[in-house]
């Protein structure tokens, strides 16, 4: 069976049915190759995701976790009004190549980091978004699992989100050995930090659905401002908000019109929240290290950049 994409809008076809397609090369993604697809009789676009082969190196996380996008999109249909596209179809059989793929509506706009946006449309953006995030916030898992609960199976789904992190930094710890950036040394000094601050992730009862992935690339905008969708659910966990939010800070979305438009400032600068806080972020920062060894980048140098700055980011750390 191949894994090479020769024929996309045969792939597509598999999903949409008997259409007139064709299909190019879409967006500038990394991971997933992406392609737009339109329907020649009627000039309807799509969007195919091509998953990437297991081979590639990744997050332990990332193997098959487009899986858990289907029932993620549809159930944010269903209960909010967060404008994520419909997943039209999906084959995760491997019968026709050996990678995962899904079809989905084009939807209008184009990503953020694209956009020339400022001023009151900048604000308009950044105050829609975030009322978006409180909304996938508010979908919790009846069940109060946490961790990364999808389709792909990465993990054991944990009944506390102390437990469901803890196992969650370990794993990226494991990655990080396993590429060669971290020796063991470092990577049990790692790993017995954390087992000091543990008590911290108590707060945390409710399991919150949490996007993940909160950057400029993963949210469509019009014009205007106007957010017509929110994309790219496929690193989604269930568990702390503010493990999100923290995501959101990392990549520089948390503006006053951001939190405006959540409907709330929450406070992550003091108490246990900042050592929360400060633990998403080296959670994140190290994420980096992986994916800057991995095909996808293919930059040994900026890799062990991450790995000397996250090191940085322990220090404090250890003096609370």
């Amino acid at each position: 069976m191949k894994s090479k994409i020769e024929d996309p809008a045969e792939l597509s076809r598999r999903l949409l049915g008997d259409r007139n397609l064709e299909a190019c090369p879409f967006g500038a993604g990394k991971f997933s190759d992406v392609f737009e697809v339109t329907d020649r009789d009627n000039g309807q676009r799509y969007v195919l995701r091509v998953a990437p082969e297991d081979s590639l190196l990744q997050l332990f996380y990332e193997y098959r976790m487009m899986r858990q996008e289907p029932r993620i999109h549809e159930r944010l249909r269903k209960t909010t009004h967060v404008p994520v596209p419909e997943i039209l179809g999906h084959d995760f059989t491997r019968e026709h190549i050996q990678r995962d793929y899904l079809v989905m509506p084009r939807l209008p706009g184009v990503p953020l980091s694209e956009a020339q946006l400022s001023g009151a449309a900048g604000a308009r953006v950044h105050r829609e978004w975030a009322g978006y995030v409180r909304q996938i916030h508010d979908v919790h898992d009846e069940t109060e699992r946490f961790g990364y609960l999808g389709e792909h199976h990465c993990m054991e789904p944990e009944q506390t989100w102390r437990a469901a992190f803890r196992t969650m930094y370990h794993k990226l710890l494991d990655d990080i050995v396993a590429c060669g950036v971290y020796d063991a040394g470092t990577a049990d000094m790692a790993r017995e930090l954390l087992e000091g601050h543990l008590g911290v992730f108590e707060a945390c009862i409710t399991s919150h659905l949490c996007h993940g992935d909160l950057w400029v690339t993963n949210v469509l905008v019009a014009e205007d401002g106007e957010v017509t969708g929110v994309l790219d659910f496929d690193r989604a966990c269930w568990g702390d908000l503010e493990w999100d939010l923290a995501i959101a800070e990392y990549c520089g979305v948390t503006n006053s019109a951001f939190w405006e438009g959540y409907g709330r400032v929450v406070d992550t600068h003091s108490g246990d929240a900042a050592v929360r806080r400060q633990f998403y972020l080296l959670y994140e920062h190290q994420k980096y290290i992986v994916i800057s060894i991995s095909a996808r980048r293919n930059d040994p140098g900026r890799a062990r950049r991450y790995a000397e700055e996250s090191l940085q980011m322990m220090e404090p750390l250890r003096a609370v």
